[in-house]
């Protein structure tokens, strides 16, 4: 179960049951997590910096568009 920070009260709906989220830090399920997030109820999570993803290779194509 993920901690957020709740940043606004929100309720979550799911099976036929509605909760009421206070603001604070919460252990959320992963649902609740999403839906706060994608709302704005809650940050989005910092990216860890050491374990980022590489950034894709630029195309081929576009390299040559640089050089002409």
């Amino acid at each position: 179960m993920p901690k957020i920070k709740i940043t606004q009260a929100f309720n979550f709906h799911s099976g036929g049951v509605t909760k009421h989220y206070e603001k604070g830090e919460r252990d959320v399920t992963q649902a609740v997590a999403d839906h706060a997030v994608a709302r704005g109820y809650s940050p989005k999570p910092a990216e860890p910096e050491g374990d980022a993803a590489p950034p894709a290779a630029e195309p081929a194509a576009a390299k040559a568009a640089k050089k002409a």
